[in-house]
């Protein structure tokens, strides 16, 4: 019987944790993917790279909102089994108040290291494979950017003028140039004026200029040479997009072998990214997200514990239940600030990690203290 009522509490803490965290999840997904729209509209890249790059971001949102979303779901399942009479069937059966707590806990700890999971495996490369779609992208959108009297600079090294815009890819009075050509040591300077263009309707990344001059620079001088007609390939340019990948993106155990070489003060050499003590705070964020935080879903249930303490019979029911919905807020809160106030210093970081347990077990006996008798 008292696994027929555990596995129910279980089952409707998890529904409606489900429903809470898909709902919030979506919204914050379709406000995020509004944000996002800058890779189209700034950035030149085709809708497919915009849809796979918030698609594969879904996950950092979820582990983002499970610790609100587990919280509030065992809080709010706990007063509609004390206003619904249900917890008395526990009680009934001889489920004590401690046991109660006690498989609750263990829920928690699943639940703990479904987050770790989340948060250093799913979430991390996810977003590298978001990254990697940015990376891999060949600005389809480029041409729908070109307007008329507006300067173009979505690509690095490369700034487009359109003075007239005769027809969808027809063009008149155009201005191209590349790099910077005040920089006469670099040859690959060089500014086009052209009376008229137009894009390849086969192939749009081809400009192809009619009518113009070219001037370039070379081995520290001005040339200039006028044309009749030449192709100019957009395809070589990229976007200012960032396409190196940050450190939310990169995988645990690069990160943890970079912390463990800046504590030891070695070398470590990655391909992905620059390990240097300068990166040394946000590593130990980074760490602290993926591995510590999780450690709070424990303290959180058992702070929705103590809604154990009283019952829906007492006259100031209803206040208790508003201050053990404040401590848990204020539980949720904590965990957020440490991680902001997370320095390079090895000993503050290493009495963070160990805060969380600390305060288990401090909160776990006072919570037992109380209910020890029931």
């Amino acid at each position: 019987m008292e696994k027929i009522l555990f596995r129910k509490l279980i089952l409707d803490i998890s529904l409606r944790a489900l429903i809470i965290t898909f709902t919030i999840g979506l919204i914050v997904w379709i406000i995020q993917a509004a944000n996002y729209l800058d890779f189209v509209i700034d950035d030149g890249h085709n809708f497919t790279i915009y849809f796979y790059y918030n698609l594969f971001n879904f996950p950092k949102i979820i582990h983002r909102i499970l610790p609100f979303v587990f919280a509030i779901s065992v809080f709010f399942e706990l007063i509609k089994y004390e206003r619904n009479n249900e917890l008395l069937i526990f009680w009934t059966n001889g489920v004590t108040k401690k046991k109660f707590i006690s498989n609750l806990i263990n829920f928690s700890l699943a639940v703990m290291i479904l987050q770790i999971i989340i948060g250093s495996f799913i979430s991390p490369s996810s977003q590298l494979k978001a990254r990697d779609f940015l990376k891999n992208s060949n600005m389809d959108f480029l041409p729908n950017l070109i307007k008329q009297g507006k300067f173009i600079d979505t690509v690095s090294g490369l700034t487009i003028f359109i003075n007239e815009k005769t027809d969808k890819n027809s063009f008149k009075n155009i201005y191209i140039q590349e790099g910077n050509l005040l920089d006469l040591k670099s040859n690959d300077n060089q500014i086009i004026f052209a009376k008229e263009g137009f894009l390849d309707s086969k192939d749009k990344k081809i400009f192809k200029l009619i009518d113009g001059k070219i001037v370039s620079t070379n081995n520290n001088r001005l040339i200039s040479f006028e044309f009749d007609k030449i192709d100019y390939d957009l395809s070589k340019f990229e976007s200012r997009t960032i396409k190196v990948a940050k450190i939310q993106e990169l995988p645990s155990i690069k990160i943890i072998k970079c912390t463990i070489s800046l504590i030891r003060n070695l070398n470590y050499y990655d391909e992905m990214f620059f390990c240097d003590i300068k990166r040394q705070k946000n590593l130990h964020q980074e760490i602290y997200k993926r591995f510590i935080k999780p450690m709070y879903f424990p303290i959180l249930t058992l702070a929705c514990c103590f809604l154990l303490t009283f019952s829906k019979v007492e006259n100031n029911f209803s206040f208790k239940t508003i201050r053990i919905f404040l401590y848990v807020i204020l539980l949720l809160i904590l965990s957020e600030i440490l991680m902001r106030y997370i320095e390079s210093s090895k000993l503050l970081f290493v009495l963070i990690m160990i805060l969380p347990i600390m305060i288990y077990f401090f909160i776990y006996n006072f919570l037992i203290s109380k209910v020890k008798y029931d």
